[in-house]
C-alpha cells in the first residue's frame, strides 16, 4: 500500500506506550518486563481488549530476538498478554539504563555500519511480530549529536545507510505486502535538532538530484518523521506550521511520540516564587540522561540552547537574572499540567491531537501511531513520581484516551 493509498483509507489509530522506560538489555529482561509491567498496564488501561505497545530492543536483545525460536516465544507472550507490537523504538542502541547515558545514546551514528545493521535486525523482528494487515514503524536517532558537526563524507555515508534501510523496507513490501516505515526523530542539540532541520536534510540528501528519481520515491515512501511532542515544544515549534510544511514537502509522519517537557515562565513569578521554583527545577538536574534546555528571553526573539539542564542552571548568578521562558527536555508524566511552581508542555499534546484528529483535521501521510514515551520515570523527583510504575503509565494512557475523546474524533475501539 502506498502512502497515497494509506491517506485515502485513513489508517486506524494505534495507541501504546514505549518499553524503553524499563531496563531490558537482554531478551530475558525484555520478556520479564512484558510480564511485570506491560501486562499489568494493559489490565488497568485496557482490561477488556488488547493494548498497543512500542517495544525497545537494545543491540544485544535484538540479536537474541531474531533467533527463530525466540521470535516464536516473543509472539506467543505478546499474544497471551494481549499486547499489539505496532512500533519499535530504535533510537537507543546501547544500554539505555546504565548509570550514565547522556551523549552515549547518540552512538552509533547513522554513518557507522553498526547503526544500519541494528536497524535491519529491528525490521526482521517487527516483520515477525506485527499482526497481519498492520502498518509498522521504527523510530531512530537524527543522524548524530551536533558536536562535532558531521563531515560531508559522513553525511553521504549516513544517507547511504538510510537508503539501504529504505530499499530493504521497499523490498519487504514488494515481497510480502508488509508496510513498515523508518521514522527519524529530531531532538534538541542533535544534527537534526528540529522539524525544520529534518526537512532541510531530507530535501537535500533524500531527494533528487542527490538521489535518482526511483530512490527519491522510495525515500518518501519509507523514510518519515518521528514527531516527538516534547522535543518540538522544547524547540518552541509551531506544530501547525511544521506539519503543513511536511505535507508541502511530501514527507510522511511515521510516528507521534506523546511526551511532555518542563516549562517555566519566570516573568510571571515574584522573586520569592522564582527562588522556590529554582530549587524545584534544580531537582530535575540528574546524572543519567541529557536534559537539553532552551531559553526564550522574549517572545519576539529566538532561543538559546544549553545541552543540559545543569549547564543552563550554572549560567545564572541569582534569581533576579531569570527572565523569559525556559523549556527542559525532561519527559514528565503527560497527565501533569503543573507540579509545584513548574508547568509542563501538556497543552502541546492536546494541540497536536486537535490538528491530526479533530473534526476538521487530516492526517497527511501518517501511520496513525501514537506512542507514550515517558522514559524518565526512574529519575523523576519523588514528589511527582508514582508508587507504582505500571499504574503511572496506565494513568498516562487513560489521560491520552480522554484527550482523543475531547476532540470528538470517530475512533474505533479496536485502536485502544
Amino acid at each position: 500500500m502506498t502512502d497515497q493509498e494509506n491517506n485515502a483509507k485513513r489508517l486506524p489509530l494505534r495507541i501504546g506506550y514505549c518499553t524503553n522506560v524499563h531496563a531490558g538489555r537482554d531478551l530475558p529482561a525484555v520478556l520479564d518486563n512484558l510480564l511485570q509491567f506491560s501486562l499489568p498496564i494493559r489490565q488497568v488501561a485496557s482490561p477488556e481488549s488488547s493494548m498497543g505497545v512500542g517495544l525497545w530492543f537494545s543491540e544485544v536483545s535484538a540479536q537474541q530476538a531474531i533467533v527463530p525460536e525466540n521470535l516464536h516465544l516473543l509472539r506467543s507472550r505478546l499474544d497471551e498478554y494481549q499486547l499489539v507490537p505496532f512500533t519499535l523504538n530504535g533510537f537507543p542502541q546501547g544500554d539505555f539504563h546504565s548509570q550514565i547515558v547522556k551523549h552515549r545514546v547518540y552512538k552509533p551514528t547513522w554513518w557507522q555500519r553498526e547503526r544500519c545493521d541494528y536497524t535491519l535486525s529491528l525490521i526482521r523482528i517487527l516483520d515477525a511480530l506485527l499482526p497481519a494487515g498492520e502498518v509498522g514503524s521504527i523510530s531512530t536517532l537524527p543522524i548524530a549529536w551536533s558536536i562535532p558537526a558531521p563531515k560531508n563524507d559522513e553525511l553521504a555515508q549516513a544517507t547511504g545507510h538510510l537508503m539501504e534501510i529504505a530499499m530493504a523496507l521497499h523490498q519487504l513490501f514488494e515481497r510480502t505486502g508488509r508496510k513498515i516505515v523508518l521514522a527519524i526523530e529530531p531532538e534538541p542539540g542533535c544534527f537534526l535538532t528540529d522539524s525544520a532541520s529534518f526537512r532541510a536534510f531530507f530535501n537535500r540528501y533524500l531527494s533528487a538530484p542527490y538521489l535518482t528519481s526511483h530512490e527519491s520515491h522510495v525515500a518518501r515512501e519509507y523514510l518519515t518523521l518521528c514527531h516527538d511532542i516534547c522535543h518540538a515544544a522544547v524547540m518552541f515549534e509551531d506544530q501547525v506550521h511544521e506539519l503543513n510544511q511536511l505535507e508541502r514537502d511530501g514527507i510522511g509522519i511515521g510516528k507521534v511520540q506523546v511526551s511532555a517537557a518542563i516549562r517555566i515562565d519566570w516573568q510571571s513569578k515574584s522573586l520569592e516564587e522564582r527562588a522556590v521554583a529554582w530549587k524545584q527545577l534544580s531537582s530535575f538536574a540528574e546524572d543519567r540522561y541529557l536534559h537539553q534546555t532552551t531559553i526564550q528571553r522574549h517572545a519576539s526573539q529566538g532561543i538559546t540552547l544549553s545541552e543540559d539542564l545543569g549547564v543552563a542552571l550554572s549560567t545564572v548568578q541569582s534569581v533576579e537574572d531569570l527572565v523569559g521562558q525556559w523549556r527542559v527536555h525532561f519527559h514528565v508524566p503527560i497527565f501533569l499540567k503543573s507540579f509545584g511552581l513548574l508547568e509542563s508542555t501538556q497543552p502541546e499534546i492536546e494541540k497536536l491531537i486537535a490538528i491530526l484528529e479533530g473534526p476538521s483535521g487530516k492526517r497527511p501521510n501518517f501511520t496513525g501511531h501514537y506512542e507514550v514515551e515517558t522514559y524518565a520515570w526512574s529519575v523523576l523527583p519523588e514528589e511527582i513520581s508514582e508508587t507504582s510504575l505500571s499504574r503511572g503509565i496506565a494513568k498516562e494512557i487513560g489521560w491520552l484516551k480522554n484527550s482523543f475523546t475531547k476532540v470528538k474524533s470517530s475512533l474505533p475501539s479496536s485502536a485502544w
